[in-house]
C-alpha cells in the first residue's frame, strides 16, 4: 500500500479525497431531490386530475336535472317535458366532455372503458323516456344508479390521481367539500326535487313514501352541515379560499335552508298537496345551481392551488438543483485551487531544478509563501542567484572581446564596402565622362550645322519677303484696274437708261402718229427691249466687278500681312544664326574640359582599386578575430539568464550582417 501511494502523483491523491467527500455529499442530497421530485410527481398528478373530475361532476349536475324534469314529465307535468328536452342536449355535450377530459388526462384505460359504458347506458335511458315507454320510479330509479355510477367513476378518479392523499391539509378539506360531499349534497337535493316534484305533479304523497322523503330530508341537511364544517376548516386554514368561498356558501346555504324548509311544510308535513311541481322544483334547482356553482368555483380556485403548489415545487427542485450546482462548482473551484496551490509550487520546484541542471539561470524569483514548499522554491531561487554573477562576470569578458573584434570586422567590412562603391562609382563615373565628351562634340558639331542652316533660311526669308513685295503691287494693280471696269460699266449702263427713256419717247410720238408711225413703233419697242437687256447686263457685270473688287481688296490686305510676316521671320533667323554661333563655340569649349576631367576621373579610379586591395586584406584580418571571439563566447554560453541570449544575439547578428552586406556590395 505505501508503495503504491509512494507512486501516485500527489494531484490523484486529492483526487481520491475530493471523490470520497463527494460521495459523502450526494447521498443525502439525492435522498432530499427524490423526495422533491416525488412531491412534484404527486402535485402535478393533483394537477392532471381535476379537470376530468370537473367534467365529470358536470355531467352528474346535468344528469341530476334530466332526472328531475323526466320525473315531471312521466308524472304528467307538461312544462317539465319541454324542459326536458333542452336538458337532454346539454347532457349529451357534458358527457362527451367528460370523455374528452379523461382522454386528454390520459386516465386509466378501464376508467374510460367505464364512462363509455356509461354513456350508453344514458342513451338507452333517454331513449326510454322520450318515449314514455317507462314509468316515473323506475325511471328515477335508473338515473339514481347512473348518478351514483359517475359518483363513483369521479371517486376512482380521485384515487388515481392521488387527490385524497394530499400532504396539504386545506387543500385535504377543500377535495373532502367540493369533490367528496359536495356531489353526495347535490345529489340528495336532486332526489329529493325529483321524488318531490313527481309526487306534486300527482297531487298525493303515499304515506308509505313520506317516512323516506324524511330521511332523504334529513340527510341533506347532513350533508349540508358536513359541506360548512369541510369549507370552514379549508378557509380557516388559507385565507384565500375564503375570498372565493363565503360569499358563495353563504348563498348555497340560505337556499339550500329555505329548499329544506318549503320541502318540509309544502311537501312532508303538508296534510294536502297544493304546491305546484314546476314551483318545487325551481326552488330545489336554485339550491343545487348554487351548491354546483360553489363546487366549481372551489374546484378552480383548488386547482389554482395545486397548480400554484407544482409551480413551488418545480421552483425550490430548480433552486435546490441550482445551489446544489453552485455548491458543486464552488467546490470544485476550491478544490483546483487548493490543489494547484499545492502542485504549482512543486512543479517550478521541479522545473527550476532541471533548468539549473542544463546551464539556464534566467527567470524571475517570486514570493511563493512560507510553508515547506515555498522554502524549498526560496533556497532555488537563491542558489540561482548566486551563480548568476560568477557566470555573468565570466560571459562579460567573453562578450566584449567578441563585441570588440566584432566592432573591428564591422569597420573593416563597412570601410572594404564603401572602397569598392567609390571604385565602382568611380568607374562609372569615367564611363560617363567619356559619353559626356562624345556627346558634347556631338552637339559642336550640330551647332555648327546649325549655324549654316540658319544663315541658309535668313536668306531664303529675305527671298520670300521680296516675292511678297511684288505680290503686293500686282494686286494693288489689280484693284486700281477693278475700279476703272466699274467706272466703264456705269458708263453702259447710262447709256443703257438714255437710250431706253429715247425708245419710250419715239413709242410715244408713233402712237401720236397713229396707222402711219405703226412701224416705227414698233421698232422702238424693240429698241427699248434691247436697252432693258442691256442695262439689266449692265448692273449684273457691276455686281460682279464691285464683288471681284473687295476681294480684290481683301486678298491686299492678307498680302500686306503676310509682307509684315516675312520681315518678322527674318528678322527671328537672323537671331537665331547668332545665337547658333554662340552654343557652336561653347560647345567646343566645354568638349575640351570634358576631355580633362576624364582623365583625372580614371588616375583617383586606379588609385582607388588600389586601397580596395589593402582594406580586403583587412577585413580577412578582422574576420579571424571576430571568429576567435565567437568562439569563446560560445564556450561560457552553456549557462544562460535573462538578458544574455538577447545581447550575444545582437553581438553575432551585427557581424553577420555587415558580412552580407559587404558580399552583396561585392
Amino acid at each position: 500500500m505505501t508503495s503504491v501511494l509512494h507512486r501516485m502523483r500527489l494531484s490523484h491523491k486529492l483526487l481520491i479525497l475530493g471523490l470520497v467527500a463527494l460521495v459523502m455529499v450526494a447521498l443525502p442530497l439525492s435522498l432530499y431531490v427524490t423526495d422533491v421530485l416525488g412531491n412534484l410527481r404527486h402535485a402535478r398528478s393533483e394537477a392532471t386530475g381535476m379537470p376530468p373530475m370537473m367534467a365529470v361532476n358536470a355531467a352528474v349536475q346535468q344528469l341530476q336535472v334530466h332526472r328531475g324534469t323526466a320525473a315531471g314529465m312521466l308524472g304528467g307535468d307538461a312544462t317539465m317535458a319541454a324542459r326536458r328536452d333542452a336538458v337532454r342536449e346539454t347532457v349529451h355535450q357534458r358527457l362527451a366532455q367528460a370523455q374528452q377530459a379523461l382522454a386528454q388526462a390520459e386516465a386509466p384505460p378501464e376508467l374510460r372503458q367505464q364512462l363509455d359504458q356509461l354513456v350508453q347506458r344514458w342513451k338507452t335511458l333517454e331513449q326510454a323516456v322520450a318515449s314514455r315507454s317507462i314509468r316515473g320510479p323506475d325511471s328515477m330509479a335508473q338515473h339514481t344508479q347512473l348518478v351514483v355510477q359517475l359518483l363513483l367513476l369521479n371517486e376512482a378518479l380521485l384515487h388515481t390521481y392521488a387527490l385524497n392523499t394530499t400532504a396539504r391539509d386545506d387543500s385535504q378539506a377543500m377535495i373532502q367539500a367540493l369533490l367528496t360531499q359536495a356531489p353526495l349534497l347535490s345529489e340528495s337535493l336532486g332526489l329529493l326535487r325529483g321524488q318531490g316534484a313527481g309526487f306534486l305533479a300527482q297531487g298525493t304523497l303515499p304515506p308509505e313514501n313520506r317516512g323516506s322523503l324524511r330521511a332523504l330530508h334529513q340527510r341533506v341537511a347532513d350533508l349540508q352541515a358536513s359541506v360548512g364544517r369541510s369549507l370552514e376548516r379549508a378557509m380557516q386554514l388559507n385565507p384565500r379560499y375564503r375570498q372565493v368561498l363565503e360569499a358563495p356558501w353563504g348563498q348555497a346555504q340560505q337556499l339550500g335552508s329555505d329548499s329544506l324548509k318549503m320541502a318540509a311544510d309544502q311537501l312532508i308535513n303538508a296534510p294536502q298537496l297544493s304546491l305546484a311541481a314546476p314551483t318545487f322544483f325551481d326552488a330545489l334547482t336554485r339550491s343545487i345551481e348554487a351548491v354546483n356553482g360553489l363546487a366549481v368555483g372551489g374546484t378552480e380556485a383548488l386547482t389554482e392551488a395545486l397548480r400554484a403548489e407544482e409551480r413551488r415545487l418545480r421552483q425550490q427542485l430548480t433552486a435546490m438543483l441550482a445551489l446544489m450546482a453552485a455548491g458543486l462548482a464552488g467546490g470544485l473551484w476550491l478544490a483546483v485551487v487548493f490543489v494547484r496551490s499545492i502542485t504549482q509550487p512543486l512543479h517550478q520546484a521541479v522545473a527550476m531544478a532541471q533548468a539549473v541542471a542544463q546551464g539556464d539561470l534566467s527567470g524571475e524569483d517570486h514570493a511563493v509563501g512560507s510553508n515547506e514548499v515555498g522554502e524549498l522554491l526560496q533556497a532555488q531561487q537563491a542558489m540561482r542567484a548566486h551563480l548568476r554573477p560568477m557566470v555573468a562576470q565570466v560571459r562579460r569578458g567573453a562578450d566584449s572581446v567578441a563585441l570588440a573584434s566584432a566592432e573591428i570586422a564591422q569597420g573593416n567590412l563597412d570601410l572594404s564596402s564603401r572602397t569598392e562603391s567609390q571604385a565602382s562609382a568611380l568607374e562609372e563615373t569615367a564611363a560617363s565622362m567619356e559619353q559626356l565628351s562624345a556627346t558634347v562634340r556631338h552637339n559642336a558639331d550640330n551647332a555648327r550645322e546649325a549655324s549654316h542652316l540658319a544663315h541658309s533660311a535668313r536668306d531664303v526669308a529675305v527671298q520670300g519677303g521680296a516675292v511678297v513685295g511684288q505680290v503686293v503691287q500686282t494686286m494693288q494693280g489689280i484693284h486700281d484696274s477693278s475700279r476703272q471696269i466699274a467706272d466703264i460699266i456705269g458708263v453702259i449702263d447710262g447709256i443703257a437708261f438714255q437710250t431706253n427713256i429715247l425708245a419710250l419717247n419715239a413709242a410715244v410720238e408713233a402712237a401720236r402718229a397713229g396707222e402711219q408711225g405703226r412701224g416705227f413703233a414698233v421698232v422702238a419697242s424693240e429698241v427699248r427691249s434691247l436697252a432693258q437687256r442691256s442695262a439689266d447686263a449692265a448692273k449684273q457685270i457691276k455686281q460682279l466687278i464691285e464683288a471681284s473688287v473687295a476681294r480684290v481688296g481683301e486678298g491686299n490686305v492678307l498680302v500686306q500681312k503676310a509682307g509684315d510676316t516675312m520681315d518678322d521671320v527674318v528678322a527671328a533667323i537672323q537671331k537665331v544664326n547668332h545665337i547658333v554661333a554662340a552654343i557652336s563655340s561653347a560647345s567646343q569649349q566645354q568638349a575640351s574640359g570634358v576631355a580633362q576631367v576624364g582623365e583625372a576621373v580614371q588616375q583617383m579610379d586606379q588609385a582607388t582599386q588600389q586601397n580596395a586591395a589593402l582594406v580586403e586584406e583587412m577585413a580577412a584580418a578582422a574576420n579571424s578575430l571576430n571568429l576567435q571571439g565567437q568562439e569563446l563566447v560560445q564556450a561560457v554560453s552553456l549557462f544562460r539568464w535573462d538578458g544574455a541570449p538577447a545581447a550575444q544575439a545582437v553581438a553575432v547578428s551585427h557581424g553577420r550582417s555587415a558580412r552580407s552586406a559587404s558580399l552583396a556590395l561585392a
